[in-house]
Parts: C-alpha cells; structure tokens; sequence
C-alpha cells in the first residue's frame, strides 16, 4: 500500500488554528494540542484510583470476545494504571461510515506514537456510545455501486425502532442480514467477497443487541492493535459512575450556567455554536421504556416524553440503586469518560472537538481535568482505476477530494460544444435584454403594460436558458462514456459533496482489497498529520 500526504483547500479554518496554536481557538482547551509540554504534563499526571476498577470492567465486557495478546496486554496495562488515547462513536450498521475506522486508527497512531516517544505503554481505547437513542442516524449506511458509479443507501427497517437507547436494542436477525444482502448486492463481486460476507453473518448470528453487533465488527478488524472496546451503556460501567453521575445531578444548576457561559464567549469569540439544547439538567433517565431528557423546573425534575415528576432525592436513589437507568447528554459525556479514564489525548471529528471548546467551564465544575484534545485523521482511499481517470482529465486529487469535479466536469462539456452556437444564444440573451430595456422606456408610466413586457422578458431569458442547458445536456448525452467516468470520481472521492469517509462503509474496501486490508500486517504505518492522507491501496 502507498500512504501520501495532500494539503486541502479548507474551507473550514477551525483545524488549521489548532495546529498552528490560535488562541482563538485553544484558549477554550486545558492543553495545546501541537506543544510536547502538553503531552509530557499529561503522561506525568497523577491517575485518579479507579484503573484497578475500570480494567475489570472492561475486561468484563470484553469477556465474550475471544481476546488477542496484545489486548489482554492493554488490560493489565490499564490494571496497572498506564494512560489511554481514547475516542468514540456511535455503532453504526455495518460499523457506520468509514470514519469510525479512522478515528480508531487516529487512536492506535497516537498512542502508538506516544508509547515510543515516551517509552511507556499508551493504550488505545474506544468508547462506544451505546447510550445513544437518535437510531435514525444509526440504522443506514451506503454501498458504492462501480457499474452506475452511483450510490445506494442501505437501511435497517424496523416497524419498531428504539425508543430507548441502541444497547438495549435486540434487532431481527432476518431484517439485519436483508440489510447485509443489500449492501453486498450492490458492491463488486471479487475474490474476498464470500469470507467477508461470512464475517458479518456469523456476527449478526451471534450477538444479539445493536451495539454488542458493533462491537463484534471492530474487535475483528482492530483486535490486533491491542484495541479496547467499552461500551457507555454498559451496567458496571454505570455502577463505576454513581459519584459523578450524583455529582452532575448535585450540581446541576452550576454546570448549566458554566457550559451557558462558556458557550457565549465561543460564540463571542467568532466561533460556530455547537451544542443545541434547552435541558438545565444534561441528563437522561430510562423511563416507561424510554429514554427521556430530564429537566429541572419548579423544584423538581421533569421527564420528556410524559407528565412524570421526580425529587432530587429519588433520582439520588435511582442512582444508587439503578445507575444505569441514568445516562449523559452531549455536555456531560465528555466529562464522564474523563472521570473515568486517565487520560492523555481525546480524539474526535471535527464537530466533536468544536463542541468540547463549549465544555471547559463544565470540566472546572467537576473537578475534572479535561485532556488534549486532538483531531482525528482524515483519510481517503485512492483506487487504481479512480487514479487513472484523475490522470486522463488532468485532475488532481486535491481539489477533486476538497471542491469536487462539477466544475471541471462543465470545462469538459464547454470544450466539447460550440464555441460558435453558446456565444450566439448568449448574445440573443443580450440582446433580448437590450430590447426589452428600450421598449420598457415607451411604456413608461403605463404599469400594465410595464409588467406585461417584464413577464415577457422573462419568458424570453428562460427560453434562452433552456436551449443553452438543453443543448449542453445532450453533448453531455454524447459523450455517455466521459459523464459516466466524472460522476465515478465524484462518488468515490466527494460523494454527496463531501468526503469519502463520511459515506462510504468500511467493509466495501475490505470487499475491494481483502479481509485483512486494516490488519497491522497490510495496512501501511500512519504518522499523526493534520493534513489529509491519501493511502492507495
């Protein structure tokens, strides 16, 4: 495999003032992402106690999954209190975009990287966000389909979606596999087809909630890497978080003007809102089978979805005796996962890192340090015959990846039409406009007849419109073969006009390029790089 480097036209600066250290940006974080100091005080920090604990939590829920050295090594390393990069994401069908996949190997560099400089073994770990209830952005996924060089989305149907979050969620088995036949309908047949297939059936076949699916997937393409896997929503997990979960609902009038405040200097500081929410609580509670925003209002606490109140004194005992009925909104996560893990470096998207600069002020309440925060790389996956049609239409793969090929693509048709019949209906636009003008000076005064020439006008222009865009359509009709090649580029490269990653699925290139394709063996060694890599595999 090749692995390169390419700088993209950001349209988005907010990454770029972290890796050049802009206080616009990292005054609102605890560390600067880019500085060694930042690194050496994190390594250096006191853990907080709970390592014991939390390893044989995780070890726990590990425990059904048939465990490689190198994890294991990760668990007795947490046992004996070493630090982690750690990130999450919510479980995807089919392990979700191919992001997720690069934000674990965002993970596995970092503290791969950390663990030779620093000669001290970090462990990557992955917190899975199975507290999550939004299914609508979790139950669908897409396959790339070479022969109309078209995108097909493939969902999960359910007549009974969660109302409740996705690790209590038990899918149908036959519904999950259709969804599975779908994808594969739609990808190329090559010689890793069948084992991956098989991959994904045996785990549908085997596992039974919606997270545990996910789970299953990324421990058989990141085992080797000495991945940890930990699930939000996990019981014991849940067990391990009454004081800070007692702590949020203690407090929970402090945190929600901090992280208001905190909010406001972002926003007064020219940065994007992140965070939309009217809860003053930042917690969920499990309720008549759902998941239901509390809020705080005339001295008690409301729940969401009905008319149910509750004190402060029994959401205490709820906590004390079923932890895992409570669970984190958006504010409170970040600080939880923190509590918990002793932490050297966060990694997230984009939009993650941008909300966590809303957070600090929520961090300080509850005493919890918050770590680096650092963005995830961002990769895209260049096939043979894509680089090929780069070449054949003088694109390069910059620009394609940031802006697209829309513009290049009319170029293509331009030089293909008539120079002679485009010039010549642009000139008949001209000149309508002209007489148009000149007419609308006799009539002047005369509104009826004034807005009698201004709709005819506009029928003209839209006449002359139409024959320019209809003629360009059938050079286009034309040349099939070439408007077939650009759209294969755009899908592959900025599909949706976006990147690559945030539609494309992890297993159509596991399809394309083997079942080991991710594998520490096949996949080609990362260095952590703000810039975007380009691997050919």
């Amino acid at each position: 495999m090749e692995c390169n480097t390419v700088k993209l036209n950001e349209k988005d600066q907010f990454i770029n003032k972290i890796k050049n250290s802009d206080a616009q940006v990292t005054s609102f974080y605890e560390y600067d992402a880019v500085k060694e100091d930042s690194f050496i005080k994190r390594l250096k920090a006191t853990n907080n106690g709970k390592e014991h604990q939390l390893s044989k939590v995780v070890q726990s829920y590990m425990s059904d999954l048939d465990l490689t050295q190198q994890q294991v090594e990760s668990i007795n390393a947490l046992d004996q209190g070493a630090k982690v990069v750690i990130g999450g994401q919510q479980a995807g069908l089919l392990g979700g975009p191919l992001y997720t996949f690069h934000k674990i190997f965002s993970i596995i560099t970092l503290s791969q990287q950390l663990s030779k400089k620093y000669n001290q073994y970090i462990i990557p770990a992955f917190w899975i966000a199975g507290e999550d209830h939004d299914f609508d952005e979790v139950n669908h996924t897409y396959a790339f389909n070479s022969k109309t060089s078209s995108l097909k989305k493939i969902k999960f149907h359910t007549m009974t979606p969660p109302e409740s979050n996705v690790s209590r969620f038990t899918p149908d088995k036959d519904a999950l596999i259709n969804a599975l036949d779908q994808f594969f309908k739609e990808i190329n047949e090559t010689t890793h087809t069948k084992i991956v297939y098989q991959l994904c059936k045996k785990i549908i076949n085997q596992y039974d909630t919606w997270t545990d699916i996910f789970k299953a997937l990324l421990h058989e393409v990141f085992k080797d890497y000495g991945l940890l896997l930990i699930d939000a929503q996990y019981p014991a997990l849940r067990q391990m978080e009454r004081p800070i979960l007692q702590a949020i609902l203690e407090k929970h009038q402090d945190i929600d003007s901090a992280f208001r405040q905190t909010q406001q200097a972002t926003t007064n500081n020219q940065l994007p809102q992140m965070i939309q929410t009217d809860t003053n609580t930042h917690l969920f509670l499990h309720d008549d089978h759902m998941r239901q925003l509390l809020t705080f209002e005339d001295g008690r606490f409301k729940v969401s979805k009905s008319n149910r109140y509750y004190t402060k004194e029994e959401l205490l005992e709820i906590i004390e005796k079923e932890p895992e009925r409570l669970s984190n909104n958006v504010v409170t996560r970040p600080v939880v996962e923190e509590w918990l893990f002793n932490t050297v470096a966060f990694v997230g998207g984009p939009s993650e890192i941008k909300y966590w600069a809303e957070l600090k002020g929520v961090f300080n309440i509850l005493d919890v340090e918050m770590p680096i925060v650092m963005p995830r790389l961002r990769i895209s996956y260049l096939y043979e015959r894509t680089h090929k049609l780069l070449t054949q239409y003088h694109l390069t793969i910059g620009s394609v990846i940031s802006d697209g090929i829309e513009k290049e693509k009319q170029s293509f048709v331009r030089v293909q039409a008539s120079d002679i019949f485009i010039k010549e209906v642009e000139q008949m636009k001209e000149r309508q406009q002209q007489h148009f003008e000149m007419l609308l000076e006799q009539v002047d005064g005369n509104h009826d007849n004034q807005i009698l020439l201004k709709n005819n006008n506009e029928i003209h222009q839209k006449q002359y419109d139409y024959l320019l865009k209809r003629y360009l359509l059938n050079i286009e009709r034309k040349n099939d073969t070439s408007m077939h090649q650009f759209r294969e580029i755009s899908e592959v490269l900025h599909p949706m006009g976006g990147l690559q990653e945030r539609i494309w699925n992890p297993f159509q290139i596991m399809n394309d390029f083997g079942i080991d394709v991710f594998n520490p063996s096949t996949f080609p060694p990362l260095s952590y790089t703000f810039d975007h890599i380009i691997i050919k595999p």
